[in-house]
């Protein structure tokens, strides 16, 4: 009987305890000599990483940090992230040590598209304002003062990748102008999804609603600044689906008390869950927040797990993963059985 192989799961934060369980089952429909622990759903220290994931092949997170110090403690195969986002990962670090790195790719494009596409319309039809105006007992149509035609709006996409270009696609019946910012996608290529190409300053100068799909990379982590917000229209709206690290939380809150935007629609933040320091800006009657929740569903959650749970089948397998994000370290990694 061949020994079991461990597959650790940390770092999770928000994760359902239902969803724990059916991990585990996915996985052990993919490979039965499983040894699959959870540890916790919370960012474990070091110390408590490396005791806990000594011996393990596979660490499934999405949040858990890695550096160079743990992945030499461990003797890791994979982190796998259960999530499109991988940055706790540290690929650079998990490639000084061969450990590939993993990811679950587009579960939850549907989803996060349309949350994106809510806060728009939520700002377009002055929602925002009108309700709560409602709850406290007001009629008042003035209150919400001047309403563009959404028609004649421009909706800015930073990032035109998969989650972008579903945005555009929901929006095409809407009749608006669609223009993006993606240095990885050609002209040719918005074109078909009835999206105009612009440099990043037209992008940022010409959007009533800038809604943000980039991933959060050294040349992103803090694009949104103080500088780019005076650009914007002061009748503008920025929407944060992405990464809450994309955009200088300090300078957004700034800009959206001063009158700089006019309103901001978030649903990642740059801590979460967020910190006594960010209630200042949660607090802003001009702000929509939801709690990280853009990806939920029934189906997408489901789609996430049985993804994660392939991949982790395909490292136990000693198989290359299917959504490899460092693919320079295969020539070094012995154990994958060459096709």
């Amino acid at each position: 009987m061949s020994m079991s192989k461990k597959v650790v799961l940390c770092g999770v934060p928000g994760m359902k305890p239902s969803d724990i369980i059916k991990m585990e089952a996915y996985i052990k429909e993919e490979f039965s000599q499983v040894d699959f622990q959870y540890i916790s759903e919370l960012v474990l220290e070091k110390s408590e990483l490396i005791k806990g994931c000594k011996d393990a092949e596979v660490l499934i997170s999405w949040d858990q940090e890695m550096d160079e110090e743990v992945y030499s403690a461990l003797n890791l195969k994979a982190y796998i992230a259960a999530s499109a986002g991988y940055n706790a990962a540290n690929v650079e670090a998990a490639i000084k040590h061969n450990v590939v790195v993993s990811n679950v790719k587009g579960y939850c494009r549907e989803e996060v598209a349309i949350h994106s596409v809510m806060f728009i319309l939520d700002f377009a039809r002055k929602a925002h304002i009108m309700v709560p105006s409602v709850e406290e007992g007001k009629w008042e149509l003035s209150i919400a003062g001047s309403i563009k035609r959404f028609s004649e709006s421009t909706v800015g996409i930073l990032g035109l990748g998969s989650i972008g270009s579903k945005v555009a696609d929901l929006l095409k019946g809407f009749g608006v102008r669609m223009i993006s910012c993606d240095p990885f996608v050609d002209s040719a290529d918005m074109k078909k999804f009835g999206v105009e190409k612009v440099d990043f300053d037209t992008l940022i100068e010409s959007s009533d609603y800038l809604t943000i799909h980039a991933p959060l990379l050294d040349s992103t982590r803090g694009l949104i600044d103080i500088e780019v917000l005076k650009k914007m229209k002061p009748s503008s709206y920025i929407i944060n689906t992405a990464r809450g690290q994309i955009i200088n939380q300090d300078d957004l809150t700034y800009a959206l008390t001063q009158g700089i935007i006019a309103g901001a629609g978030l649903d990642v933040l740059e801590n979460e869950p967020p910190k006594e320091s960010d209630r200042k800006l949660i607090a802003l009657p001009n702000v929509r927040v939801t709690p990280h929740c853009a990806y939920l569903s029934n189906e997408a959650s489901d789609t996430q797990l049985r993804t994660t749970a392939a991949e982790v089948g395909r490292i136990l397998r000693n198989e290359r993963p299917l959504n490899l994000v460092n693919p320079e370290i295969l020539p070094n990694l012995k154990w994958i059985e060459k096709k």
